[in-house]
């Protein structure tokens, strides 16, 4: 993997630049990624009740629009899970097909089994938006992004699967 600190006016095409600017364009900057799962990490800065951010990993596509449902059916996951004495004694994620493949992946229920007593990992989901599908966490800092990387990475992976087996539509070239 490679990556770099990304420049939305080079490093993002103008026509995914007002969709993409929500993710990436928050003063805390966003880090492009090459041989990646995901294409870009944005941060975002909050302070609430202390300070925390948001991360949000993009994986571009072109054919994928927030208000279609069958993106929503196809993308949108969430993670559940049982625990007892810090152990989890289930674990699984609801939405949709998406949500069926990483509830069935061992090596994505170990990493986020290791890492559930931090409360990083708690917060990843996978959420549906405009020529992107975006795995989104709150973490507390550098440490806690890294700590759940393993878990973002993998669910990349099984987006682009899945991506890469559904055709959404043509591209049209005029």
């Amino acid at each position: 993997m490679n990556c770099s600190r990304g420049d939305l006016l080079q490093n993002v095409r103008v026509e995914k630049r007002p969709y993409f600017e929500r993710w990436l364009g928050n003063k805390d900057g966003f880090v492009q990624i090459s041989r990646s799962n995901i294409d870009y990490i944005g941060v975002e800065d909050i302070v609430r009740m202390g300070p925390f951010f948001n991360i949000y990993c993009l994986i571009q596509n072109d054919h994928i629009i927030e208000n279609d449902n069958n993106c929503y059916r196809l993308l949108h996951a969430d993670p559940y899970y049982d625990l007892h004495n810090g152990k989890v004694t289930k674990l699984g994620w609801s939405g949709g097909v998406l949500a069926e493949f990483l509830t069935k992946d061992p090596v994505l229920k170990s990493a986020f089994s290791k890492n559930i007593m931090g409360q990083e990992v708690r917060t990843v989901s996978v959420k549906v938006a405009n020529f992107a599908c975006i795995i989104q966490a709150r973490v507390w800092d550098v440490d806690g992004f890294i700590a759940i990387y393993e878990v973002i990475d993998r669910i990349g992976l099984h987006v682009r699967r899945l991506l890469s087996q559904i055709h959404f539509g043509d591209d049209l070239h005029c």
